[in-house]
Parts: C-alpha cells; structure tokens; sequence
C-alpha cells in the first residue's frame, strides 16, 4: 500500500509541484539557519557603526534615521574597515557553522541507508534526494573554499567517511561520503570524483568504495561505487573507472600512450614498473 501511494504521488503533476515547493523551502530554511550566525555579526557590526540597535532604541528608529540622514556625522573610514573585518568574519562563521550544520542534516537523513539497490519511487531514494540537495548546497557555497584543510576533511567526517591520518582531500566531490572509507595518505586530487551511487535504468545503486593506504586520485578522475582502490596506487588525471573495478596494490591505471598494450596492462595491474631499463 505504501508503495502505491508513492507511485500515485510521483506521477501525480500537482503533488510533484507541491514536493518540489516543500523541497526547496526546506533548503531555503537550511540555508538560512547556516546562515544565521553569520548574519548576526553583520547586524551587530552595522548597529555598533551606524548608532541603531538595542542600545538606541527600536532598530526601526535608528534604521529610519540613518536612510532619513538623521546621523550627525558620516562614519568614518575606520567604520568601514570594521564592516569589512566583519563581512569577512562573517564568511568565515558559514565556513566553519554552514559544514557543521548541513554535514550533521546529511548525517541524521543517510542513517540507516545501506548499500544497496532501491527503485526511484521508493522511501530510500527520497531521502536520499533530499540529503543529496543539502549536499549540493555545501558544494557550491562552502566545501570549494576549504580544500586541503582540517575544515573539509570534518565535514566528511561528520556525514560518516571513514578517513585515515595525512589524508588530502582536494575536491568537494565526495557522494554518499557515509559510505566511504579513505585510508592512511590518501591524496584527491583537484575536482576528482568519488560517488558511492549510481543511477541507472531507474534504479538506484549505493555501493562503498574504499581506496587504500598511499593512494592517490588524479585530478578530474572518477571512482564509481564498488570500487575497491588497493594500497599504493595511482588513478591518473582524467581518468573514469568501470563500476565495481578492482585494482591490486602497486596498480597504476592511467591514459598512457605510445606503449605496446600488454605493458600498459602490466603497468596498470602492478606488474611492470613505469620506466625500463636500470632496474626500475
């Protein structure tokens, strides 16, 4: 019966509309509250420079007597420096209480998801469109301007990655982070993609990925779910792996040209070294 009534509201036009509305009011509101500390300090900061506030009455008073030129005198430029110092405060507070917070939404809404295939009119993949929303709006307004720092790598860890020590994260790009597993020294590279789902033929698939011990994902690569990366490996730039590839430790899978097809296998697999010739 459940499965009925969500099949009726998906083809239903009207509560399509009416999801898509709830939907992005909900993300309105998330955005809003990551941004609620911020906009205090940027209120606190104008009420101290331009006299309004609780300290001078209604900030309707104040507000009016400053638009209405009420002000005895101009702020200075040291006012100004203070509102700068303040915006940038500011920015800096959604950094850190926009991951935070939209990282711990992600968490409480992949609990209990498990790897797996679900149809797209299902409970799992709703949620799973939900806290992928949230998601989005970390990768386009916070998780850009904190690669390579304590910042990200906290983020992910709070959605629930399970991240070794001296692991570089490079890229925002990280799907269904509760499902993956980065081992010690692990590098990202640049806008390198790692996505524990995969949707096809209108099905759902949610997979772990584990990369191992001193790995490293080149720039712009792509890791599909159910891969499984050995220790000491290199994914190189640009590079897309098959769903479900498994690369033995030492293997280097990378475009490489001008080399007979069975060295590249080789070299891929662990088994050739990358140069010839003095032992190597």
């Amino acid at each position: 019966m459940k499965k009925n009534v969500l099949v009726a509201l998906y083809e239903s036009s009207p509560a399509q509309i009416l999801i898509a509305l709830l939907v992005n009011a909900f993300y309105a509101a998330v955005l809003g509250l990551s941004l609620a500390p911020s906009a205090w300090i940027v209120w606190a900061s104008a009420a101290r420079v331009f006299g309004f506030g609780p300290g001078s009455g209604s900030a309707a008073r104040g507000l009016a007597g400053l638009l209405g030129g009420a002000a005895k005198s101009a702020p200075g430029f040291g006012s100004f420096v203070l509102l700068g110092l303040a915006g940038g405060a500011a920015v800096f507070t959604y950094f850190l209480w926009g991951a935070i917070f939209q990282a711990t939404l992600v968490r409480l809404l992949s609990v209990g998801i498990k790897p797996g295939r679900y149809p797209k009119v299902s409970s799992v993949t709703l949620r799973w469109l939900v806290y992928s929303g949230i998601y989005n709006i970390s990768t386009r307004t916070v998780l850009p301007f904190i690669p390579v720092s304590w910042f990200i790598t906290a983020y992910f860890r709070i959605i629930g990655a399970k991240i070794g020590r001296n692991v570089f994260i490079n890229t925002p790009w990280l799907n269904d982070a509760y499902l993956l597993t980065l081992e010690d020294g692990v590098i990202l590279g640049g806008n390198a993609e790692i996505s524990c789902h995969l949707y096809e033929r209108d099905w759902l698939h949610l997979e772990r990925i584990r990369i191992g011990k001193d790995s490293l994902v080149g720039t712009g690569a792509y890791v599909p779910p159910g891969t499984d990366i050995g220790e000491r490996c290199v994914v190189g730039a640009r590079c897309y792996l098959r769903k479900g590839t498994n690369l033995p430790d030492g293997s280097v899978y990378t475009v490489i040209a001008g080399l007979p097809a069975r060295r590249a296998f080789g070299i891929e697999k662990g088994r050739a070294p990358l140069r010839e010739g003095r032992g190597e």
